[in-house]
Order: structure tokens, then sequence, then C-alpha cells
């Protein structure tokens, strides 16, 4: 029998960076964004598990601005 191979699980650093790959990053280019919205925006994309409540105010932005983006940028991505 193979011994099966465990996956991190949870909301350490590592599955969050392996998680936020180039696709997030490459929706969030070219639209005029604050640092702390960025890094809201691929939180809610490394950890859905979390509202958008909890990461707004973990990183001290407004929870319906974020929820606008977050449907905007990656919901109905504009066609370019």
């Amino acid at each position: 029998m193979t011994p099966q191979l465990a996956l991190p699980i949870g909301r350490d650093a590592a599955t969050r960076h392996q998680r936020a790959s180039a696709a997030p990053v490459a929706a969030l280019r070219g639209h005029d964004l604050t640092v702390a919205e960025r890094s809201a925006l691929l939180d809610c994309y490394a950890t859905p598990d979390r509202t958008f409540l909890e990461i707004a105010t973990t990183h001290r932005v407004d929870r319906e601005r974020l929820q606008e983006l977050w449907f905007d940028l990656f919901l109905t991505p504009s066609r370019r």
C-alpha cells in the first residue's frame, strides 16, 4: 500500500501563498486599488472560508467596497 501524501490545510502562510497564484494577481493589474484593497482581495481568494467582514476588518477596508471589488474583478471580469 502506498502512503498518502498529506497536504497542508489551514490558514498558514505557505497555503495562502500557494493558492494566491498568478491568475488573481493578473486580474488586479490595471485597476486603481490601494495596497490594503489588493491585500484584502488576495486574502479573499486565498481563504474562501473567511467572510468579507473578517477580511475587511483585518485589512482595515470597507466591507461593502471589498465585496463590490470582489464581484467586479473576479466574478464578472471586464472584457478587454
